[in-house]
């Protein structure tokens, strides 16, 4: 009498994911702007969570304020005058985070 044996199935992984089909987070772009003498503005590429002040360098000015104005645009007041000074806005802020992942671009420039 012949035995008929089963064949072994073999199943992929489905939770581990080969190099090539990676998610890819895209990075949230920040532009800057001055609204006023102390007063900046941070508009982002997507809508961001601020979870305290952002980590914004104005030459020897110091950040008193950050407010989130809407979903993409955070208001920051500064301690000084920031017209004609250098900014860097830093990336990967602690403070700043896309509300859906991903990673948040550094900016920098000079205010005019």
């Amino acid at each position: 009498m012949a035995v008929l044996r089963q064949q072994n199935v073999h199943r992929r992984n489905r939770r581990v994911l080969g190099p090539g089909q990676m998610p890819v987070a895209s990075g949230v772009t920040t532009a800057v702007s001055s609204t006023g003498t102390t007063n900046m503005r941070l508009t982002y590429s997507r809508p961001v969570v601020l979870r305290g002040l952002p980590t914004v360098t104005v030459a020897t000015r110091t950040v008193v304020s950050a407010v989130l104005s809407s979903p993409n645009v955070v208001d920051v007041t500064m301690s000084g005058n920031v017209t004609g000074l250098a900014y860097t806005a830093a990336s990967n802020d602690p403070n700043v985070s896309p509300s859906q992942g991903g990673a948040v671009i550094g900016a920098a420039g000079t205010f005019s």
